[in-house]
């Protein structure tokens, strides 16, 4: 079987990860890492044993896919270069910078497609490719309210984006992967605190058909929390996201009157982010291989949205 011929476009702190996983892969061949500092961009290329090149454009007719890990503010101008040469990509959380952007992206894939309707576009949304979170889905759960929060120390990047489109959107988007209709109601506070951008938001959520979720993101905490929880009828689930870890109750009848059961829920641990980029490039090589497509990343960059408009309403209320 041919390798996949892969590119990495922007090799920072998640960058670095990206060609870490394309060359250790059976499936692909890493062609080059491409980053405008040379410093960086060499040092990655060693490691990985791989080339450098300071641009996409003279790498774009070496590979057959692309995975954009460069700051959101750059993910339009790429991905529209990406797509009109026709080649396969993957986007890193958000999609793009602003819902604009993303809408022209969007336009750029319909193109794209036009042309070449085996085209493979995802969006980095690792959490879906959690091991608690594929369980979960597994079991079907559907959930009428859920809690999540994602609070971290501040990680000195992504300065140029506020914690809803930079942490919160990973929930927002599993959210709407997990109920599966969309959000008719935002309500939202935040503050900012080491940036400019809200850098703590808490966000109520109200779905079409009832249900609600409330959804807290921080960047200024002292330490990492990442978990979920999820009520539904008759059970109740529990995960954590960096443990990977999954309870569910469920409420059953029992000899004795209701009683309220765990089930037993078997979760192989892995790296999420290889899990994804592993069905990136099974897609793409035109086998099954779930991924999180672009229009699904637009609707959670489009309730995001939502939220920091509220979270704007909020603050102007405090002044």
């Amino acid at each position: 079987m041919s390798k996949l011929r892969v590119a990495v476009s922007g090799v920072g702190s998640l960058g670095q990860h990206h060609a870490r996983i394309a060359a250790a892969s059976e499936r692909v061949e890493l062609v080059a890492v491409v980053d405008p500092s040379e410093a960086r961009g060499r040092e990655i290329a060693e490691k990985f044993g791989t080339s450098w090149a300071a641009t996409l454009t003279e790498v774009l007719p070496k590979v057959d896919a692309v995975q954009i890990a460069a700051p959101t503010g750059f993910h339009h101008g790429i991905g529209v270069e990406v797509l009109a040469a026709g080649k396969h990509v993957i986007m890193e959380k958000p999609l793009a910078a602003s819902l604009p952007e993303g809408e022209a992206l969007l336009q750029a894939l319909r193109q794209a497609q036009a042309i070449n309707p085996k085209l493979v576009a995802a969006v980095g949304h690792l959490e879906r490719f959690n091991p608690a979170v594929q369980a979960l889905r597994r079991l079907g759960f559907k959930p009428r309210f859920a809690e999540a929060t994602r609070v971290s120390p501040f990680p000195m990047r992504s300065m140029e984006v506020d914690v809803i489109m930079d942490v919160m959107i990973h929930d927002l988007d599993l959210l709407l992967a997990l109920w599966g209709k969309p959000v008719t109601s935002v309500e939202a506070v935040g503050v900012p605190v080491l940036t400019k951008y809200a850098d703590l938001v808490n966000a109520r959520l109200s779905f079409e058909g009832g249900g609600f979720a409330t959804v807290t993101a921080s960047r200024v905490a002292r330490k990492k929390e990442r978990t979920f929880r999820a009520f539904g009828e008759n059970a109740y689930a529990s995960l954590d996201f960096a443990t990977q870890k999954l309870e569910v109750l469920r409420l059953v009848a029992g000899t004795n009157g209701p009683e309220v059961v765990p089930e037993v829920v078997d979760i192989v641990q892995d790296e999420p982010l290889k899990l994804e980029l592993e069905a990136f490039y099974t897609a793409c090589l035109g086998e099954t291989g779930e991924t999180v497509s672009w229009s699904d990343a637009f609707e959670a960059m489009r309730v995001a949205e939502q939220v920091q408009r509220a979270v704007a309403t909020s603050l102007e209320a405090l002044q």
